[in-house]
């Protein structure tokens, strides 16, 4: 996906298998809202780190912590890179495949002006974009299915996490995984 490599907001897409499993709900809320959501607030001058939205404080809300993650399909491991601050919009279409189920078709469409606005691009660039994406979609599902056989040989009963980059409360975060059992270390 050279050709877009200049874009800031791409559609982040997650591999089916690894849906809803993330550091962030193995976590208490107290930890996550109000120790790293908080620290990434500040790091980020509360702005999103993709297009710059700064809200007024009464709708920090519109800003969330997105986990930036790698998958080890052989050992069943999302490997936690790092952390952003982008803004509801820039989320919403990071997770455009789930975003289609849950919005309208109006709110999809602004979805889209916010993409094109950001990544100062063309329509048709877009459309480019996203045909490009789904051919790499259908790459990621051969990648879970040889998973899938994997996992039934090797006996991968659940999905753990590596925390690989610099996090705020890291080592707090690693011992909350060690006591649900789900964190994995890489040697």
């Amino acid at each position: 996906m050279n050709e877009f490599s200049h874009f800031k907001l791409k559609i982040d897409a997650k591999p089916t298998m690894f849906h809803g499993k993330t550091v962030r709900s193995n976590l208490t809320q107290s930890l996550w809202l109000k120790k790293i959501r908080t620290q990434i607030l500040i790091e980020n001058n509360y702005s999103c780190v993709i297009c710059k939205h700064h809200p007024n404080e009464e709708n920090y809300k519109e800003l969330h912590v997105h986990e930036i993650e790698e998958y080890d399909f052989d050992n069943g491991v999302v490997k936690l890179i790092g952390l952003d601050l982008i803004c509801a919009n820039c989320h919403a279409f990071q997770h455009f495949k789930r975003s289609q189920l849950v919005l309208s078709a109006e709110q999809l469409d602004r979805l889209i002006i916010h993409f094109i606005k950001v990544n100062d691009c063309s329509i048709e660039e877009y459309k480019r974009y996203r045909k490009k994406l789904q051919r790499s979609i259908f790459e990621q599902n051969i990648d879970r299915i040889m998973f899938q056989q994997k996992s039934s040989r090797t006996k991968i009963d659940h999905i753990r996490f590596a925390i690989l980059g610099d996090i705020p409360f890291k080592d707090l975060v690693i011992e909350r995984l060690k006591q649900k059992d789900v964190y994995y270390e890489y040697s």
